[in-house]
């Protein structure tokens, strides 16, 4: 069984407003002590045991920012692909997106893990261990 944890990465920046807007939404916000929200749901994706790339789904609009979060998180080399979406289309859609290519990339008994990047989880371990 291969573990992908795939970060859905969006928003309009319209729920916290005014500390996020559109350009800056939740997801890369900082928040408790470990970077941003974005910046600490991928360390903790990549920490888990035998995970070797952390998919991730955004928009065109947030790739290179998402990219940039990534390079700030303290976790080791891992391949960082993405899906972009031309235009945001709601958790729902990205998730089946992300399943479609989980199945072509990894095969059917892959079991894909899915992260929004704008929830704050201070416990590792018992994060981990509820995954596992």
């Amino acid at each position: 069984m291969r573990l992908v944890p795939t970060i859905i990465c969006g928003g309009a920046g319209s729920r916290l407003w005014p500390v996020s807007k559109a350009g800056e939404p939740k997801p890369f916000m900082p928040m408790g002590s470990g970077g941003s929200l974005l910046q600490q749901t991928f360390a903790r994706a990549a920490a888990l045991p035998g995970v070797y790339e952390v998919l991730t789904v955004t928009g065109f609009e947030l790739h290179a920012r998402t990219q940039m979060e990534y390079g700030k998180a303290d976790a080791k080399e891992l391949g960082t692909p993405f899906i972009l979406e031309p235009a945001g289309r709601n958790t729902a859609a990205a998730v089946a997106v992300a399943a479609l290519q989980c199945v072509r990339a990894y095969g059917e008994h892959a079991v894909m893990l899915v992260l929004p990047a704008d929830h704050l989880i201070d416990n590792q371990q018992a994060f981990a261990e509820a995954v596992g």
